[in-house]
């Protein structure tokens, strides 16, 4: 079986839970990970529309984000992404200390695709983060990623 790759933006700006993040992500077998965190929403928007000093960043496969951060807030992200038909197709699954109902409602409003409670249970977090990823990276197919199929001509098609 061939690894399966992935770029994951993190938009995180609590550095151990990124830590945590990336270590449960990374204990999934046969998975070619690339996972980037950017700490702050300004220079997640400039890493994901490739501005500034990140006019070469690969395009995320998958972004797991933050509500509260610094600049611009993890709400404000998640519309101007959903709202973006270059961008709209990525996963964005919500990594927050919030379990206000409210707040996540909010967010499944604006497409968000997943939601994931913080815990101050480390263990309970790991698990909860290698079963979203397990889901998110082997079982759920993501556009673009891995894929390929043949995509027959119009043209051919209407003359059958």
């Amino acid at each position: 079986m061939s690894d399966k790759r992935f770029t994951i933006l993190s938009i995180e700006d609590n550095e151990p839970d990124f830590y945590l993040l990336k270590r449960a992500l990374e204990k999934i077998p046969n998975l070619r990970l690339e996972i980037i965190n950017i700490n702050n929403g300004k220079g997640a928007l400039d890493f994901i529309y490739k501005k500034n000093e990140h006019q070469s960043a690969p395009t995320p496969d998958i972004i797991i984000l933050d509500i509260n951060l610094p600049y611009i807030n993890g709400k404000e992200i998640l519309k101007t992404i959903k709202n973006d038909e270059k961008y709209k197709m990525i996963p964005v699954i919500i990594f927050s200390t919030s379990d206000c109902s409210i707040d996540i409602e909010n967010l499944y409003k604006s497409y968000a695709n997943s939601y994931l409670t913080k815990t101050s249970d480390v263990d309970e977090l790991f698990k909860k983060i290698a079963i979203m990823g397990e889901y998110w990276l082997k079982i759920s197919e993501i556009p673009g990623t891995n894929n390929f199929c043949f995509v027959q001509n119009n043209e051919e098609e209407k003359k059958k």
